[in-house]
Parts: structure tokens; sequence; C-alpha cells
């Protein structure tokens, strides 16, 4: 589970950081603005919804780039899937989090791994809000990754955390293209586990592990699901203040380790309400939606072959010819033009023109 993001990085500081091997150099990714033109923001307290730092192939943006070359990009956090529905921005639940193992059980993300939308969240670390005892308090952990000790410079640089995600894309009414992600969890560490919440979102333990992931032709589905688990030897779990839960707190105060838990119950009822999506209902609405298209497909071909069956009975031939029931070549011509119209109600207007 996460709940808010750190996302302090700029565009810049992002590019310095995240090093790609181009023959013997290493090289910052190009950054590449999307349909959608988010702009990146900078805040220690990321809300879901919001634009974040992504990196991709770019073979999803140009034809004919192996799919080995990354770019950063923006996309709002909250998947959007590309279902066939009106106005899909108006969606009430948009995907924050997704567990591992719905990947393969749910038809939306089967659907990317097979296009190969995988794609990797760069930020500081994220947040988790767990509940306490009586369920309505709630104490705030941020999770990262440990520093790295540089010895060109002689000190501890800040280490991103790259953390697998998936992405999909829709066309908006003005034909540009919305892109959105949701993150993958996996299972808490068992050591971790008693401290924060039993998923955390998978972050890989360092860059090349998170190209692996974005190179969908180099490496399959199968291989790169197997990338998806967490060690705790690279995380840290801080200890931070409440006052990251009230909405408008941006600062470098979020991240400020504490000693001892501080307890707000008036920002706790609004935490519930706004953030804590219920799963069951999000997969249930997930499913209500898919089959429902399977419903309207299955309800598509009985039209169609009711709408053949009164064009056989339309054409049917005298009786003195009792070995053949349809002038066949009439009928073919007739139902060839019926399924370009792929319109059942015109149907008539067929017949009658013929």
């Amino acid at each position: 589970m996460c709940d808010r993001l750190c996302i302090a990085f700029s565009l810049k500081e992002l590019q310095g950081l995240i090093q790609l091997k181009d023959t013997d150099t290493m090289i910052g990714p190009n950054y590449v603005e999307l349909g959608t033109k988010l702009k990146p923001i900078q805040t220690y307290n990321a809300l879901r919804n919001s634009p974040c730092p992504i990196l991709l192939s770019e073979k999803h943006i140009y034809d004919g780039i192996p799919s080995n070359s990354i770019v950063l990009a923006i996309m709002q956090w909250g998947l959007l899937p590309s279902w066939k529905i009106e106005d899909k921005t108006k969606l009430k639940y948009r995907i924050a989090n997704v567990k591992k193992e719905k990947l393969n059980k749910i038809k939306t993300f089967q659907t990317l791994l097979k296009k190969g939308h995988r794609c990797v969240l760069v930020c500081e670390g994220f947040y988790q809000f767990i509940s306490l005892n009586n369920k309505l308090d709630k104490q705030v952990y941020f999770i990262h990754l440990n520093n790295i000790f540089d010895k060109r410079k002689q000190c501890e640089i800040i280490r991103p955390c790259y953390i697998a995600a998936l992405f999909d894309t829709f066309k908006q009414s003005d034909g540009q293209e919305f892109y959105s992600f949701c993150i993958i969890t996996v299972n808490t560490p068992t050591n971790l586990s008693h401290r924060i919440a039993s998923y955390m979102p998978a972050i890989f333990n360092s860059i090349e592990q998170a190209l692996d992931w974005i190179d969908f032709d180099r490496i399959d589905m199968n291989e790169a699901l197997k990338l998806l688990e967490n060690h705790e030897e690279y995380l840290v779990i801080d200890l931070v203040s409440n006052y990251v839960l009230k909405r408008s707190n941006t600062g470098p105060e979020c991240i400020a380790v504490i000693s001892e838990p501080t307890i707000e119950k008036s920002s706790t009822t609004n935490i519930e309400s706004e953030d804590d999506i219920d799963r069951k209902v999000l997969e249930k609405h997930m499913e209500d939606i898919e089959q429902q298209q399977h419903e309207n497909q299955i309800t598509h071909l009985i039209n169609e072959n009711e709408a053949f069956q009164q064009i056989k009975r339309h054409y049917r031939k005298p009786s003195n010819n009792p070995g053949i029931k349809y002038d066949e070549n009439k009928l073919k011509t007739i139902f060839g033009s019926f399924l370009k119209l792929n319109n059942c109600k015109l149907i008539t207007n067929i017949t009658n023109t013929l």
C-alpha cells in the first residue's frame, strides 16, 4: 500500500541522479513531454492524481525505437484504463495500487503486461498511514532506500526509489493521449511487516533492475514479474509526524524523523474518508465493467445471428427447387453488406434496397 509520495526532486536533479549507460559513458535520461502535457511538481506530500516522474521505453512514444531506449516523462498517479466508456476523467475509482498477484487475474492488467506497458516511478520515498489499535488514529511512516556513499564526491548522496508500475493511455475528446499509471505492490519483508502494512510498493534494488523491467522486448512478462520483490536490507523505515496527513503541508517537515508517535485525532477522520480506497470495492468495480463488456459482445453476436436468420427467411428460394433453399450468391452479398455496416438496426434498409 502506498498512501502518499515524496517527489521533491526537480527534473534536472533526477536526470543527474539517474545514470543510464551509453557505450562507455553514463548519461541521464532525456525528458519527453507526453500528449497530456502534465507539468512536473516538487512536493514532499504528493497525493493520488498528482503528476509524477516516470521512466518508460521510448518505443511506446515513437515508432522504430528499441525498447531499451529510456526516457523520463510525467504521468498522473491513478490509472485510468482504456475502457470504452464515456468521460473517463470522471471515473470515480482510479487505480492507485495493485497487488502483484492480481496482475494475472484481472484482464485490465493482463492486457497492459502483454502490451509491455511497464514503467518505473522515480521518487525519494513513500508514506504509509498505519491504523492503530482503535482504528481511528493513524501513525505515519516514511519508507525509502538507504543513501549510498559516492567515492568521487566523498559524501553520501540520495538514492532514488525506483518503483514498479504499469501505465495506460486513452484518447481524450481533444485528441490528446492521456497517460496515467498505478503502483505495483508486493508482500512486505517478514521482519518489517509488524511495523508497516503487509503490502508495499515493489522497489528495485538498482537502476539496472529498473531498466530490465522497462525493456519489454528483451525481458518477457514472466521474467519481469520475477523482479518484483523487496529486500529489507535496502529499506529504511522512518517514523514521522502526522504533519503529512494534512494535504496542504508539502514541505521538508513531512519527512522529519521523530522518536515517539504523535496522534492527532482531528486529522484521521479526513484521511479515512479521502485516502483509503476500499480495494474490494475497486476490484468489484473493475470486474463489473469487464463483465459488462463481455455481455455486450455476446449480445452483439446474438443480434448478428438473428439478423442473418432474418435475411435467410427473406431470400428463401421458391419451393420448386427443393434441393436449394437459398440463393447463395445473393445471400452472401447481402450479409457482407450487413457486416460492413455492423448495425443490426439497418437490416430493414438493406433488404428494401436490394
